[in-house]
């Protein structure tokens, strides 16, 4: 059986995002600047150049690269609050990186239903799509923690999970970036009102 391609496997921290994409934005960006960042958190250059590349495919390949220029004045504005630029950093995140956004759908589809939700289940769900591997197991470390850095989902207790209902997405264009990183997971031109009743959107619908 063939699975998917996981390709993350590194935590990135949402302060070395947000510092790349407002970089990104002022026309700024570069390498050098991001790995300083990188060097607050990361011992090991084997750990900075797997960083970096996570970044890179982030904020320089990301699929949302138009819609970004399209609307940068938008962009500037609402990463100024906090939990706008969060929902705007994880979606970037879910455009690069389709396990990500495959975790996030889990999450939202359990926690639609129930309240709490452990990371078992979660892993089980992944495993299906990715494999029952060490590299999923890694790949869960590295974006759940982004997850509840983001305020998306508060850790209960150690490996249980529930919706942050205090998260509250409050401009137009963190939406709809949010709803273009749906789109392009699931190759999708527009968007239909039944699809924005996914589990993925239930943390922007406060």
């Amino acid at each position: 059986m063939n699975h998917k391609s996981i390709d993350i496997n590194q935590r990135i921290p949402l302060d070395t995002l947000y510092a790349a994409l407002e970089s990104f934005l002022n026309g700024t960006y570069s390498e050098d600047y991001i790995l300083e960042q990188l060097r607050l958190e990361f011992k090991g250059e084997n750990r900075l150049k797997k960083s970096l590349r996570i970044v890179n495919k982030i904020i320089l390949r990301n699929p949302l690269l138009q819609f970004i220029e399209e609307n940068k004045d938008q962009i500037k504005q609402a990463i100024k609050k906090k939990h706008d630029r969060n929902t705007i950093l994880i979606a970037l995140l879910n455009s690069s990186f389709a396990f990500s956004f495959d975790t996030l759908q889990f999450l939202g589809k359990y926690l639609t239903v129930q309240d709490l939700v452990n990371r078992e289940t979660i892993k089980k769900s992944l495993a299906n799509v990715y494999g029952g591997n060490r590299a999923t197991e890694n790949a869960i470390d590295s974006v759940i923690p982004m997850f509840i850095e983001a305020g998306l989902i508060k850790r209960s207790s150690l490996g249980v999970y529930q919706h942050n209902s205090d998260f509250q997405v409050s401009s137009t264009v963190s939406r709809q970036i949010f709803i273009e990183s749906f789109k392009t997971n699931n190759t999708l031109d527009g968007i239909q009102e039944y699809q924005l009743r996914d589990p993925y959107f239930l943390f922007i619908n406060n």
